[in-house]
């Protein structure tokens, strides 16, 4: 027997879990403006929110468990250049890009910064 998966959608600006009738069952608000983008990983749903309404130095980019609670917020290498896409999770490795371009791997159970690839510039 297969348990199916549970529908989630952005509506209004929070991340939301869909109950059987296409109501909102759950839903996590968002920290500070609106989350734009999530990804489910196993156990775990990443979100990225829009980067302007947060306080400096926080991360746009956050983890929450199944029950829409914050396990980590991402250790973002870069002050002024905040998460841009969730690409993949590969082996417990959260793969991120920012708005400059740069490559964040992320440790997916913790958040912790693991690896940053600046973008080559191209040459003219």
């Amino acid at each position: 027997m297969t348990i199916p998966r549970h529908a989630f959608a952005v509506i209004d600006g929070s991340l939301c879990q869909l109950g059987r009738f296409g109501g909102r069952a759950v839903w996590h608000r968002p920290l500070a403006t609106a989350v734009v983008e999530f990804r489910r990983g196993p156990f775990r749903t990443y979100v990225r929110e829009h980067p302007y309404g947060l306080l400096p130095g926080l991360s746009n980019l956050y983890c929450l468990d199944g029950a829409h609670r914050l396990q980590w917020m991402a250790e973002w290498p870069f002050a002024d250049d905040p998460c841009a896409g969730i690409i993949d999770e590969v082996d417990g490795v959260l793969v991120t890009v920012s708005v400059a371009g740069a490559e964040v791997r992320l440790d997916a159970a913790t958040g912790r910064l693991l690896r940053c690839e600046q973008p080559i510039a191209a040459a003219g």
